[in-house]
């Protein structure tokens, strides 16, 4: 074939593509609309969410994410918190109810631009992650709706002022201390630290989480009976005293002594904006 051949056979190939990915976004976007105007007729929804610049991923901490970064429509509603997959048939979804909430806030501050939000959900006895990225405006109506959904403690740990700490996971082991003041491990868990919990987990199953407000007494400190192996991290909480032995104790002591200190502190006070500019109200 004649080189003007080939090239005119590789122009036809590119826009033939083209046109089958032209045709193909038109077809999701039409399903997203078709699905966006099914649930606008619907009575109770708080908020429908379709922007091309929204994205969602899907993860547990510790592992790759069940779902990388995504378009998808989200729906919150006072009973649930569903993300719909983009998708021709919009038929896969993931649903929470609020009632599995334990966390939501931006890692950093609100930017004009992109915006990221992160949802913890403790969810059929594992800990899951949802990370959201929206624009400036519709990550404020994002926050109203997760705001009329949420259970009320969770908005006053939104309001609080910044680190929101999060650390891990990291793999320890519990420690216990005999009369003679032995340390005995048991087996591996993995420990990960967020905002208002210290979430102690085997694999994705979580064996019990915390309440930062409920810890005092946390330090770090070495084992007197093997001084070369893994310091310990050792608190009071729930009326008992707990202790782990990981690798870096002292870093993560004082990680811990930090998310545990501003879950007692007082959430900021309102800014002078606007009446309805309370997406933005506790920015520092």
């Amino acid at each position: 074939m004649p080189p003007e051949g080939v090239v005119c056979t590789a122009i036809v190939l590119v826009c033939f593509v083209l046109f089958l990915q032209a045709r193909h976004e038109f077809r999701l976007e039409k399903a997203v609309k078709e699905l966006v105007e099914r649930l606008k007729a619907e009575a109770g929804n708080l908020l429908e969410l379709n922007y091309p610049a929204a994205s969602v991923q899907l993860e547990q901490p510790g592992y790759p994410p069940v779902q990388r970064w995504r378009r998808a429509v989200l729906e919150i509603t006072a009973e649930t918190i569903t993300i719909h997959w983009r998708t021709l048939a919009m038929d896969q979804r993931t649903a929470f109810s609020p009632t599995d909430l334990r966390w939501f806030g931006r890692p950093r501050k609100y930017t004009s631009g992109e915006n990221e939000i992160w949802l913890h959900f403790e969810w059929k006895g594992e800990w899951w992650l949802l990370k959201i990225r929206l624009g400036r405006e519709p990550m404020r109506m994002l926050v109203r709706a997760l705001k009329a959904a949420a259970p009320p403690e969770l908005v006053t740990a939104y309001r609080r002022r910044r680190p929101y700490v999060h650390v891990g996971p990291l793999v320890v082991q519990p420690a216990t201390q005999d009369l003679q003041g032995a340390w005995h491990l048991q087996d591996a868990v993995t420990i990960y630290l967020m905002p208002r919990f210290l979430v102690v987990m085997r694999g994705t199953g979580v064996l019990r989480a915390i309440p930062l407000e409920t810890m005092q007494e946390i330090g770090a400190l070495r084992r007197l009976d093997e001084p070369r192996a893994d310091g310990l991290v050792r608190f009071q909480a729930e009326q008992e005293t707990i202790a782990f032995a990981a690798k870096r104790h002292e870093q993560f002591a004082e990680s811990l002594a930090q998310a545990a200190r501003l879950t007692l502190e007082d959430p900021l006070e309102r800014k002078q904006k606007k009446q309805d500019d309370d997406a933005y109200e506790w920015d520092e």
